[in-house]
């Protein structure tokens, strides 16, 4: 069975625009396909390539979307794929990554002709100013979560709405300034959660390490060594 996953890199789309997408990718698709973000929210790439090889997919296409791709992550994509085909056991699926779609000169020429609604913009004073977004809520924790696209791969988004179910659960969320965050840098310590005004970086791999922060650092005030990777103040680490 062949099968396509579609590779989109778009933090600031709405879950509903997303889903929109993905819909219309996997319903134009020659084979059985799915899209998955490689940032913020929703299934990570691991996990699609999990459920498409559970299907019974033996080809599997990888296409990225969107103009321009990002280099970086494109550059990195063969590795964290040959990562998950590493660790399969029995037989693997070809897996196969494409060009982003700026290689396809027909594709420029579709995306520069393309016949969409045009809407006039009228003058509008102080209108890039968003209404209450003149200071930040009140909190007396503020925690930075990576949903960039190497903590993405190692499930963050779910940690994400994972820690915000238990905060709520905790009846913290008042307490809490949660900041979805692009990379944080120390990826290959991910999932990474940072707390604030501590400065403390911790890697939180899964439900049970998400209720282990808010519990003993949010509650009782603790450093867990088992999660922590760094304090801010110390040396950094030189290439």
């Amino acid at each position: 069975m062949d099968a396509r996953i579609y590779l989109i890199s778009a933090s600031y789309v709405s879950q509903s625009r997303f889903q929109a997408l993905a819909e219309g990718l996997a319903a134009a698709a020659p084979s059985a396909a799915v899209a998955v973000r490689l940032e913020a929210s929703g299934e990570g790439l691991w996990r699609a390539l999990d459920d498409m090889t559970a299907l019974g997919a033996t080809r599997i296409e990888l296409r990225p979307v969107g103009l321009p791709f990002s280099q970086s992550i494109e550059a990195w994509l063969p590795g964290a794929v040959g990562a998950w085909l590493a660790r399969q056991t029995g037989t693997r699926p070809k897996v196969l990554l494409a060009e982003a779609p700026q290689a396809d000169t027909s594709v420029l020429g579709h995306v520069a002709r393309a016949e969409v609604p045009l809407t006039e913009v009228e003058p509008r004073p102080d209108g890039e100013l968003g209404k209450g977004w003149n200071s930040p809520p009140p909190h007396r924790h503020h925690l930075l979560v990576c949903t960039g696209p190497r903590c993405h791969l190692k499930d963050a988004p779910d940690l994400l709405a994972a820690l915000k179910a238990e905060l709520g659960r905790m009846q913290l969320a008042s307490d809490c300034l949660v900041t979805a965050a692009g990379c944080l840098f120390p990826c290959n310590n991910g999932p990474v959660i940072v707390h604030y005004p501590k400065g403390d970086w911790y890697r939180v791999r899964d439900l049970a390490d998400v209720r282990s922060l808010v519990a003993r650092v949010l509650c009782a005030g603790d450093v867990p060594q088992s999660l922590l990777i760094h304090q801010s103040g110390e040396t950094h680490e030189f290439a």
